[in-house]
């Protein structure tokens, strides 16, 4: 019981994977990022001119995958003749990155992400002239990995000569950091202490600088199961360990507990159930005379015959009575008891309504801030190269853009409005992928006035942007049409990119993904519609994808009471 209760408040190690799980993928990425291996192929590791500007383009790449709300204090790209990426972060003496132990176990990991536990940066790279002064940086946590930039040309892999020096990447992260994320699942349990332990037994982070440390990593060291509770003796004093190993980092996150605090709470929660069940009897109790009482009573039949109607629907029964009548009062009151309970049904009703219009409004007006950062970065680049024209062109689209979603509260819009803002968001994430794709729209005049669900078309063509055409530099072709099925419309998003694996839609359909825009658009027009109307997905690898979406052309709303 002990175990159950404190694994429920120590919430597993959702507190790494949460914050932490963006980083594997992206670091994979890179690999066939057709921009790095360009760099690296054409680059004189003896031009600083040369060198500067290609560390500048690679901070631009590093930003672009990284989430816009990630937590990571710095990232680059180390070689043995070069720091490329953020300038105003840590820095790395010469020859002393690629002799440190973090190199070491990239290596030995062979091209995989390696997490290094907190460590003390001046001692990892032997920085001197700086023992006196405290730093930004001066505890961090890292993953590394060395990578393969590589490109796809014509059916084939093209790896970096062999006389080219592959980066590491690097992405650090503050201790401060993970003390934060292990603060926020802790919340105020005051008497628990959190840890994140290696599987070696090296205390990562606690999350108050205090605790039984010794103790904590000899426990570690122990475990070889993913999650599990345990009982341990600190100072003479019972102890519940929780554990949950993280799936991104291979770490524990650890807390302890003593056993008189959670012995103290459990029997406050029992005191207060059994206080609970003594108040939930007496009320049975006084009820149930109160009923046997009055069917003493002939007169009892015809506030009885009222509660059966009002149990069958009909709120608007009454008791008819006399005013000299002796239960007068009685049936008055229960006659306001029944317009009370009208009034209340009909008011959660509304409140029903309100609660699914305000979800649908959510899901309805979000926009991605990750986009709008890009587009401004975007426009700002086009400044400074002086092509003010094509700049501001460009804010006209995005100043639509974000008028339509900020002040167009309708659920429902003109199909015509929609492809309007659709064209905007083409031109933009357009200038943004550097013209690797062309989009096509065609959509008879005839349909353009149909009411449709707000911005519905986005995630599908934003997909097939951001993952149809990952490994094109150009060539990638988006075409939006619709046609009628009977009673229905179906329009269908269409690319010639990559292509999707079966596996890969079935989780998509069935949710269990992280392409949060399509499953929040599906569920959207399944509020709307049904759920027979929605998402469905073709695909080929290779060959590219076909997302239809089907609605009504009279469409309504499902409310469930």
């Amino acid at each position: 019981m002990f175990c159950a209760t404190f694994n429920f408040q120590t919430r597993s190690s959702e507190i790494l994977d949460n914050d932490l799980d963006y980083i594997e993928e992206f670091s994979l990425k890179m690999n066939a990022d057709d921009r790095l291996y360009e760099i690296f192929q054409q680059i004189d590791m003896e031009d600083e001119v040369e060198l500067e500007k290609a560390s500048d383009q690679i901070a631009q790449i590093l930003l672009n995958y990284l989430p816009w709300n990630n937590s990571v204090y710095s990232t680059h790209l180390v070689t043995s003749y070069y720091r490329f990426g953020e300038k105003n972060k840590n820095f790395y003496p010469e020859n002393s990155f690629l002799t440190s132990k973090m190199i070491q176990k990239a290596k030995e990991a062979d091209g995989k992400l390696v997490w290094i536990p907190t460590y003390e940066y001046k001692e990892m790279f032997s920085v001197k002239g700086l023992e006196q002064i405290e730093t930004e940086y001066e505890r961090l946590f890292t993953a590394v990995r060395k990578l393969h930039p590589s490109k796809i040309s014509s059916g084939r892999i093209m790896k970096l000569d062999e006389k080219v020096e592959e980066p590491y990447l690097v992405v650090n992260f503050t201790e401060e950091n993970l003390k934060s994320m292990l603060n926020k699942y802790a919340g105020g349990n005051k008497e628990a202490e959190y840890y994140v332990v290696t599987s070696e037994g090296e205390i990562v982070c606690s999350a108050n600088n205090k605790g039984n440390f010794e103790q904590i990593e000899k426990e570690a060291c122990e475990l070889t199961e993913n999650s599990g509770c345990k009982q341990s003796i600190f100072s003479g004093e019972k102890h519940i360990i929780s554990y949950s190993k993280s799936q991104v980092t291979g770490w524990y996150v650890v807390a302890s507990i003593p056993v008189k605090v959670l012995s103290e709470k459990i029997v406050k929660k029992l005191m207060g159930v059994i206080v609970l069940l003594i108040v939930v009897v007496v009320i049975m109790a006084a009820t149930l005379s109160f009923v046997l009482s009055k069917k003493l009573n002939k007169k009892i039949y015809k506030p009885l015959y009222m509660i059966e109607r009002v149990g069958a629907g009909d709120f608007n029964s009454e008791v008819e009575y006399e005013p000299k009548d002796e239960f007068a009062f009685f049936y008055q009151k229960l006659n306001e008891m029944n317009q009370n309970l009208k009034n209340l049904v009909h008011e959660n009703y509304e409140v029903k309504i309100q609660k699914r219009d305000t979800e649908i409004m959510a899901l309805n007006i979000q926009m991605n801030p990750h986009f709008l950062y890009n587009s401004l970065n975007i426009i700002n680049w086009i400044c400074l190269r002086g092509e003010g024209e094509k700049a501001s062109k460009m804010l006209v689209k995005l100043s639509r853009m974000l008028q339509y979603t900020s002040k167009n509260r309708e659920l429902m819009v003109e199909l015509r409005e929609d492809l309007n803002w659709l064209r905007d968001y083409l031109d933009i994430m357009s200038y943004r992928y550097e013209q690797r794709f062309c989009a096509e729209i065609d959509i008879p005049k005839e349909y353009l006035k149909l009411q449709v669900p707000k911005l519905f078309l986005q995630p599908f063509v934003e997909n097939a942007i951001v993952h149809a055409f990952e490994n094109y530099q150009e060539d990638g072709e988006i075409r939006l049409d619709a046609e009628l099925d009977g009673d229905d419309i179906i329009f269908c998003v269409e690319d010639n990119g990559c292509g999707i694996h079966q596996e890969k839609i079935q989780g998509i359909l069935s949710q269990k993904t992280s392409s949060i825009g399509v499953r929040n658009t599906n569920k959207r027009l399944q509020m709307l519609y049904g759920e027979t109307y929605g998402v469905s997905i073709s695909s080929q690898i290779g060959e590219g994808t076909r997302v239809f979406i089907r609605i009504p052309i009279k469409g309504g709303f499902i409310i469930d009471l």
